[in-house]
């Protein structure tokens, strides 16, 4: 499939903007017009840095995971999967090597060693902000928007900046009048996520031309990541000069959820058209008001189990609540949906796989509802699904999986991608074992 363009231009709803050279087939990649250099079909981060609670994990050159990596011997901090990852990194860890070194073994947030490699980057290559679409200095920091709590907030996290900077680096010389405190304020309001094929976020990153992109909650273009390079794919057909959005919130939440979400980290209130109808939460919000105000009471407590891998209370408290109030609010219900996918997680964590497939069976439905249009999010749930009945010897349901999660994929991720080829490989699997069953 030919590569699909996008440009820049004014959009009357939200000022800058990108949007559709020609019509875009659903599935095609999409490349921005006049970004000089790099290749054609992802973008390169301007800068980005592993998320803190994968540094032990991921390696900070290719962010693939695994447990035996090469540790940087001068910072302790940095780690690599070869030799040659770690080659690759020196330029753009050689500035922060001796920050890390200094504050070991405390770790600063993501946003100020993010922060702390953009200014590095500014410094040593300073024409290279002027090859984006978007420059740095153009995007905008909303520091008249923040709330007293917010900046107050903002002022701390520059103070860690400027001690994990350090005297050598505490009065940097910024292009185009930019500022540290600026550029946290642009950080947090335009870095991408940066996640892995399970969709785990491992990293965070400024892809500066990639953040004119505006948000819909339904979107028309989804964002996936080969490495640390981010790719633009299309979800629907978009006609000619149609905007390209994104999705800079889950959308699998309620409508006041998302808003509020939107105006407290982006600072708009959404006015698209999920948002501005009222009844596009009536499957989301389906059941008791009562029943499913509770569970969504609970779920921060639960999220902070899992985030804690305290598997057996977790499925303990998760069982509990799906079991007491399922007769009243249905699978489809976003805060009950939830609590499946996390007893999902404990019952797999704790190699309880029957009972993890029963929770996972009944998010399928849910989750071909509430996503309309293909995306990661659904493939990874069928992948997930379809590998824990393969695991259990349900070869035709883990077939049947396999293969929605594929037509997905070759949309969301592309022929080319990692995991779709993980799923092409359990399909092949899936058939051969068929076949012996079939002639046994």
């Amino acid at each position: 499939m030919m590569a699909a363009h996008g440009e820049r231009f004014i959009s009357a709803r939200a000022g800058n903007g990108l949007r559709a050279v020609g019509e875009i087939k659903a599935g095609a990649v999409i490349q921005l017009k006049h970004i000089k250099g790099g290749d054609t079909k992802s973008s390169a981060p301007f800068a980005f840095c592993i998320a803190r609670k994968f540094l032990q994990t991921a390696c900070h050159n290719c962010v693939r995971t695994g447990e035996k990596l090469l540790r940087c011997s001068q910072c302790k901090t940095a780690r690599y999967c070869s030799v040659q990852c770690q080659k690759e990194a020196w330029p753009e860890h050689k500035s922060e090597c001796p920050c890390l070194k200094r504050v070991h073994p405390r770790i600063p947030t993501d946003s100020v060693r993010l922060t702390a490699r953009i200014i590095f980057r500014l410094l040593s290559d300073p024409a290279a902000d002027a090859e984006e679409l978007y420059s740095v200095a153009e995007h905008q920091p909303h520091l008249e928007d923040k709330s007293d709590e917010q900046r107050e907030g903002l002022a701390h996290l520059c103070s860690t900046l400027m001690l994990y900077l350090g005297q050598e680096n505490a009065d940097p010389s910024l292009p185009n009048g930019l500022t540290p405190i600026g550029l946290l304020a642009r950080v947090t309001c335009n870095c991408f996520s940066i996640s892995n094929g399970e969709l785990q976020d491992v990293g965070v990153g400024l892809y500066p031309s990639m953040s004119l992109l505006n948000h819909d909650c339904r979107p028309n273009c989804v964002v996936v990541f080969l490495g640390r390079r981010l790719q633009l794919r299309a979800v629907r057909n978009i006609r000619a000069n149609e905007e390209l959005t994104i999705s800079y919130t889950e959308v699998l939440a309620p409508r006041v959820e998302r808003r509020a979400q939107l105006q407290q980290q982006y600072h708009f209130l959404c006015q698209c058209q999920r948002c501005s109808r009222e009844d596009t939460d009536r499957e989301l919000l389906a059941g008791d008001d009562a029943v499913w105000t509770i569970l969504r009471d609970k779920l921060p407590q639960l999220e902070k189990l899992q985030a804690e891998n305290h598997w057996e209370e977790l499925l303990k408290e998760s069982e509990a609540l799906i079991s007491t109030h399922a007769s009243a609010v249905p699978d489809t219900n976003v805060y009950l949906l939830r609590l499946l996918d996390m007893a999902m997680d404990a019952c797999i964590s704790l190699d309880q796989y029957e009972k993890a497939l029963e929770f996972g069976k009944r998010t399928l439905g849910p989750y071909q509802l509430h996503y309309p249009d293909p995306h990661p999010s659904r493939a990874v749930e069928l992948l997930r699904v379809g590998k824990l009945q393969h695991y259990l010897g349900k070869l035709e349901d883990a077939q049947s999986n396999f293969r929605q999660a594929y037509d997905v994929m070759k949309v969301t991720h592309g022929t080319d991608h990692s995991l779709i080829n993980e799923v092409q490989r359990k399909l092949e699997e899936c058939q051969a074992e068929l076949g012996r069953v079939q002639s046994s």
